[in-house]
């Protein structure tokens, strides 16, 4: 294991080329243990939201959320961030990014350069403000082959 954060309900746990997100023991009646290959990873983000705790978020493709959702902890592949653990997060963050940068790398890209349906979906995930409009761009550029 490279690194793991825990935090309210859920905790992450990072390998080489895997993470394994794991409900708490209060939510573990309604969440699963869910291990995400790497290279599924959508994007993965630290949301700091106004005078409330901060979180880790995994984006994946079979995540379909928007902010009316009830999904919550690891069930949203979310991980509180405890005080003086946002170091730890940041280091997960940034392996992932590196992890997947290096992955568009290693792959050539295909004749089209990448999925019309893969766009379609990053924009359902900006326009749901599961994403950032950065976060949108940077992918988009990656799919495009640019």
């Amino acid at each position: 294991m490279l690194h793991q954060i825990s935090g309210g309900t859920s905790s992450i746990e990072l390998y080489e080329d895997y993470l394994i997100i794991k409900p708490s023991n209060v939510q573990k009646l309604n969440g699963q243990t869910k291990t995400i290959p790497l290279d599924s990873v959508v994007t993965i983000s630290i949301v700091k939201p106004f005078l409330k705790v901060p979180y880790l978020q995994v984006i994946t493709p079979n995540l379909e959320t928007s902010k009316k959702d009830n999904l919550k902890g690891a069930d949203a592949n979310v991980v509180l961030i405890q005080p003086g653990r946002m170091k730890t997060a940041e280091k997960i963050r940034d392996y992932i990014a590196s992890y997947k940068s290096g992955q568009t790398k290693r792959s050539a890209p295909s004749a089209s350069g990448g999925s019309i349906d893969d766009l379609r979906q990053l924009a359902e995930l900006r326009d749901s403000g599961i994403i950032t409009p950065e976060e949108f761009e940077a992918k988009k550029k990656q799919i495009l082959g640019l």
